[in-house]
């Protein structure tokens, strides 16, 4: 089925930062025996975990902070202030046990008004791991966790994998991203409260009116969902049993080709935005706009 492609956008103001940093293995220094983990980099933050005395840990250093990312023996990502922890080794801790392997973390950061969005993607530098991807969407809002979603493995199965967004999105109330892999793509959008809903999808469009979202199923199922930005809410996701090919725009109608596998066929369907649902067209993809999707290719970094 050929890839989904976009229209036009209008910035959002966020604050991006980007860390890229491999993976230590370390304990604490601390003359408690313990040291909190924290969900932000300050000592402001909630406390959503403790790392205990002669307990092994994983840890990304940040030149930019004092505060370092870690992952527990428990699979549970925080900070911990650099000053508390004792470096052990080069290498990554999987399932408990110290190995030598690597792993890269990525760490994004956006703001949407009031809330922090974070996103961590690990990938291993080798081939013989446990797990291919795995990713974190956190939000946090006046430094406490208001939603979090954890993809312990993604797999590398129907091309992209991992978490991508836009850096430029189309609602300054809405953050939208997508995931990729595991044969089950998905929609994720959140909204200035913090509240992270996902939906089947992967690539998608955004109306010229901006009122919904329009993605197909990045998954071994074909199917279709549409989104509505203004209330908020799904108005149609369903399975469809045809395949799509790409979008076009014509006169305000929204059509697309089916798609054999190889090529794009004349049959086209168009969407109904008054009852929500597809139904055949005689529009046809000569001389008309294909739509360019967001959110095409992602490769868990």
């Amino acid at each position: 089925m050929t890839e989904l492609k976009k229209i036009f956008i209008i910035p959002l103001i966020i604050i991006p930062f980007v860390v890229l940093s491999q993976s230590k293995i370390g304990v604490i220094k601390d003359k408690d025996g313990y040291t909190n983990v924290r969900t932000d980099r300050n000592n402001r933050s909630e406390i959503i975990g403790k790392v205990l005395d002669k307990e092994y840990f994983t840890y990304f250093e940040n030149k930019e902070s004092n505060w370092w990312l870690i992952e527990t023996v428990k699979g549970q990502f925080g900070y911990v202030h650099e000053s508390r922890i004792l470096f052990v080794q080069n290498g990554y801790v999987q399932n408990g046990k110290l190995t030598n392997k690597k792993v890269m973390v990525t760490e994004k950061i956006e703001n949407l008004q009031q809330v922090v969005i974070k996103i961590i993607q690990l990938r291993p530098s080798e081939d013989s791991y446990e797990f291919s991807c795995r990713g974190l969407i956190r939000t946090i809002k006046g430094n406490k966790i208001i939603n979090e979603i954890n993809y312990g493995n993604i797999e590398p199965v129907g091309s992209s994998f991992g978490l991508v967004y836009s850096k430029k999105q189309n609602n300054e109330n809405l953050f939208i991203a997508s995931k990729f892999g595991d044969y089950s793509g998905e929609i994720i959008i959140i909204d200035e409260s913090g509240k992270i809903q996902n939906f089947q999808g992967g690539q998608y469009f955004i109306t010229k009116n901006e009122k919904y979202l329009v993605s197909g199923w990045s998954s071994d199922l074909s199917g279709l969902t549409i989104y509505d930005l203004k209330k908020k809410q799904i108005r149609f996701n369903n399975e469809l049993d045809f395949y799509l090919g790409d979008w076009y725009l014509s006169d305000n109608i929204y059509f697309s080709p089916l798609w054999n596998g190889e090529r794009e066929l004349e049959q086209t369907y168009q969407i109904d935005f008054d009852n929500f649902q597809l139904k055949k067209s005689k529009l046809k993809t000569n001389d008309v706009g294909k739509i360019k999707m967001k959110n095409e290719d992602c490769y868990c970094n």
